[in-house]
């Protein structure tokens, strides 16, 4: 069963073999043990963004991620964010429609990338 716990951002690099160089909340995902993914959010470029990875995907993940991304927007309110920005995976087809969910529309196409953006409303 998939359960997700908050996690040093720096941790979550070395996992990934990647870069986190800007402030950043990071969760991970476990599933039976294995590290199944991480996501959080990251501010750069006069921007908050919040991301997900996925290393091993299945469908039952859905809801718990689209629970998540939901709190990790409440907490970005709570830190005084009005907008968050997010880059669509294009590997997944359904991640238009988990966007589409959490309230992320459409912003711009960059870089051959679709970014997507969360306004909070009252």
């Amino acid at each position: 069963m998939l359960t997700i716990h908050p996690a040093d951002p720096y941790s979550v690099a070395v996992a990934l073999n990647v870069v986190i160089d800007w402030p950043a909340v990071a969760y991970v995902g476990i599933d039976d043990d294995d590290f199944v993914g991480s996501g959080g959010l990251a501010w750069g470029g006069d921007k908050c963004w919040l991301w997900f990875q996925v290393s091993k995907p299945k469908p039952e993940y859905a809801r718990p991620v689209l629970k998540m991304a939901q709190r990790m927007l409440r907490k970005a309110v709570q830190l005084g964010e009005t907008e968050v920005y997010t880059v669509r995976d294009q590997t997944y087809p359904s991640s238009t429609k988990l966007l589409k969910l959490v309230g992320f529309e459409l912003s711009e196409i960059k870089d051959g990338q679709e970014v997507h953006a969360w306004h909070f409303s009252q």
